[in-house]
């Protein structure tokens, strides 16, 4: 190549070429970060889905959990309830036992 033909057009014509090939370097290198970082994130995701997934089991069995405990509870409810009014129902009777046991005469 006959380098005289390029200094006919003059200096500028290189600079503006060199300034274009940097800005093409550029553009290369930042398409080959954002393609490794997409790689990254891809990765990052997946490890975080699979995190949550494990969180959300865990939340469902905390809920289970606490579902079994509300049933049970409202069995044992029933029964203090019955035990309450069978109470309540003989009242009177241990009322004047206590009032024997006390010694108040009628």
């Amino acid at each position: 190549m006959d380098f005289s033909e390029l200094a006919k057009y003059g200096p500028h014509w290189l600079l503006i070429g060199l300034i274009l090939l940097a800005v093409w370097k550029m553009i290369m290198w930042l398409m080959a970060f954002i393609k490794e970082d997409r790689i990254h994130q891809a990765i990052e995701r997946e490890k975080w889905l699979c995190r949550l997934e494990k969180l959300d089991d865990n939340i469902k069995k905390t809920n289970d959990g606490i579902d079994n405990h509300d049933r049970r509870a409202d069995e044992r409810g029933k029964f203090v309830r019955a035990e309450h009014e069978k109470m309540m129902e003989n009242l009177n009777e241990h009322y004047k036992i206590l009032l024997r046991v006390n010694g108040e005469k009628k």
